[in-house]
């Protein structure tokens, strides 16, 4: 019998059946209760879930890496922002003052982040509630760490007039001051400056776990959410008779992007129907595309971290709107993102 002829059966039965009535009305109830939460997830249920994940999660860092009285005051630290991620603040601790909470600094910066007191006045938080704000204090120290990180952070990115990967230019507005990167453009020439990101991006490869990214491994949060506060408007599938090979995030033209997962940069650019794109490699041989960019933040050959700012949206290449175009790929091969994610906490 043909299918349209089945279906016409079906409902002649049922009109005289109780029983089959109820069994059709149930699948029906059922399909439409399955649809809508499927679009709940393709659109909000995934960004609220990432929208409450935190950048700094445990499994960013390398174990043993952090001395245990700190680890935890890292990670919580680690939440204040997206981009300034765990394995970035311990390695600036470390580049810092080794992990000494009593350290001065021949120019009178003070404890483990080594503020200088006039910094600390403005700066300083008070990261245990305990009613003072102490530098000598890990735990205030920490705190402050990440929220001037997190403010330089903004500044930088908000400022048009700056070249550079933004969180090199908070780096280096942490060690030489805000007003010399915005004088000079981007990274101070001066040689300590330069050191000083250098050796901090050479630091947080040591922090991160590389095993957080690895297939099918790492805690929840090992891959994070590539746009903030934006709606799924397109899918994984066919559609106009070819693959969509990932999903798209509506937002205006110049929103944040930020890293997936720990990885290094392989290709950013000019990129054939995506206009501008960057492609990262992670750890078993995956790989995320973002396109259709107005701008990259990142450079062939350099290693990224989850929640690191790599770009900005656009509305490039073969587009018909504003947005973010985000794929994965285990061994190059388009899979859902929705589903990649599920698979990976």
């Amino acid at each position: 019998m043909a299918p349209p002829l089945l279906a016409a059966a079906a409902a002649s039965n049922a009109a005289r059946s109780p029983l089959l009535r109820w069994v059709l009305t149930a699948v029906v109830a059922s399909s439409v209760l399955l649809v809508v939460m499927l679009l709940i997830l393709l659109s909000g249920g995934l960004d609220a879930a990432c929208a409450g994940a935190r950048v700094g999660v445990a499994g960013t860092l390398r174990p043993g890496t952090v001395p245990a009285a700190y680890q935890q005051m890292v990670l919580r630290a680690a939440g204040t922002c997206a981009g300034i991620t765990a394995p970035l603040l311990a390695a600036q601790l470390d580049a810092e003052s080794n992990w000494n909470t009593q350290a001065i600094s021949p120019a009178g910066a003070q404890g483990l982040a080594q503020f200088l007191p006039g910094t600390w006045a403005s700066e300083g938080v008070d990261g245990d509630d305990d009613g003072i704000r102490d530098p000598f204090n890990p735990a205030d120290a920490i705190a402050s760490q990440a929220a001037f990180m997190c403010k330089l952070l903004a500044a930088v990115t908000a400022d048009q007039g700056l070249t550079g990967d933004p969180i090199d230019l908070a780096l280096a507005a942490y060690n030489a001051g805000l007003g010399a990167v915005q004088q000079h453009h981007g990274i101070a020439p001066y040689p300590k400056t330069q050191a000083y990101v250098r050796r901090i991006r050479t630091l947080s490869a040591r922090y991160a776990d590389p095993a957080a990214s690895a297939p099918g491994d790492g805690p929840p949060g090992s891959w994070v959410h590539p746009i903030h506060g934006a709606q799924i408007t397109s899918g994984f599938g066919y559609r106009w008779g070819r693959l969509h090979a990932g999903i798209d995030f509506a937002a205006p033209i110049g929103t944040a992007v930020y890293d997936a997962s720990n990885g290094s940069v392989i290709d950013a650019g000019p990129a054939s129907g995506l206009g501008q794109w960057v492609k990262i490699r992670h750890p078993g041989n995956i790989t995320t595309v973002y396109g259709h960019l107005s701008r990259e933040a990142v450079t062939v050959g350099q290693a990224v971290q989850p929640g690191q700012l790599i770009a900005y949206s656009g509305n490039e290449g073969h587009s018909t709107g504003p947005h973010l175009h985000f794929e994965t790929r285990p061994n190059d091969t388009p899979v859902n993102p929705i589903a990649f994610y599920a698979a990976h906490g």
